[in-house]
């Protein structure tokens, strides 16, 4: 088994042009751990946007990600009410959350952790669709889709669909500008979901986001998940993307953190 330490050393060095073989006994490690064709994967180095190894088919085609999109909402919504992200009381069900009990009282970084549809649709729906543009584009990505409605821009339905390619690079982005407005927030908020939040399933010590997306597969199920991991959080060096048929996001983390454990 390749270490952790071995694989972050290669990932922290100059870019190649090609993957060094460390990164490639970490493409054997993945492929011979982890052969179930129910789920897909992107490993990149988060420095230089390199592919380290994958199995995802067509992964520059748009598909829906689900809750991957809200940092990017947020964000958009920060920059249009100078950053004074509001508090929320998510009651569940009566506020178009998908925890039927409710998430009770929501600000940014608790409502990223906890992937909360009440929090953000009453974000998204205080956004003009310019703002959202302006900020998506500056992080390489396509805008929802023009007649799409708030719930689309939270991740709900198929309203706006990203590449898989285009969202991990975007995370790595997200993570570069961490010294940007709002940026610091998001970012709180993911290292809170992996430790006791949607993404704890891939462990605490990265930057997690889940997400639950419309399944697009032949063999339809209720949705697949979605979970991203910059690792590590002291000094990330590789983002590694997974989605799960039919599973909700927070589940898809477990499987990113089998992942993240066989890699070292």
């Amino acid at each position: 088994m390749i270490t952790r330490r071995t694989l972050l050393s290669i990932l922290a060095a100059a870019p190649l042009r090609s993957a060094s073989l460390p990164e490639q006994s970490a493409a054997a490690v993945l492929d011979r751990a982890f052969p179930d064709p129910s789920f897909c994967y992107l490993l990149t180095n988060h420095a230089t946007g390199r592919e380290i190894c994958s199995r995802w088919p067509h992964p520059l085609d748009p598909v829906p990600v689900g809750s991957l999109v809200k940092p990017f909402t947020a964000l958009a919504y920060g920059e249009a009410h100078d950053f004074q992200f509001p508090r929320f009381l998510c009651t569940g069900v009566e506020t178009n959350c998908w925890l039927p009990q409710g998430h009770g009282p929501m600000n940014i970084r608790s409502a990223i952790a906890h992937s909360c549809n009440a929090y953000f649709l009453s974000l998204a729906r205080e956004l003009q669709p310019e703002a959202l543009t302006t900020v998506v584009q500056r992080y390489t990505l396509p805008p929802p889709d023009p007649q799409a409605e708030p719930p689309a821009w939270i991740g709900l339905g198929t309203g706006w669909r990203i590449s898989p390619v285009a969202i991990a690079r975007a995370y790595s982005e997200l993570l570069a500008r961490r010294s940007d407005p709002g940026v610091g927030d998001i970012l709180a908020g993911m290292a809170l979901s992996a430790r006791s939040g949607t993404g704890r399933g891939a462990g605490a010590g990265s930057y997690v986001k889940t997400g639950t997306a419309h399944c697009i597969h032949e063999a339809q199920e209720p949705g697949d998940g979605y979970v991203i991991a910059l690792s590590p959080a002291a000094a990330p060096c590789f983002n590694l993307l997974v989605r799960v048929h039919g599973v909700p996001g927070a589940k898809a983390a477990w499987t990113c953190g089998k992942m993240l454990h066989a890699l070292g």
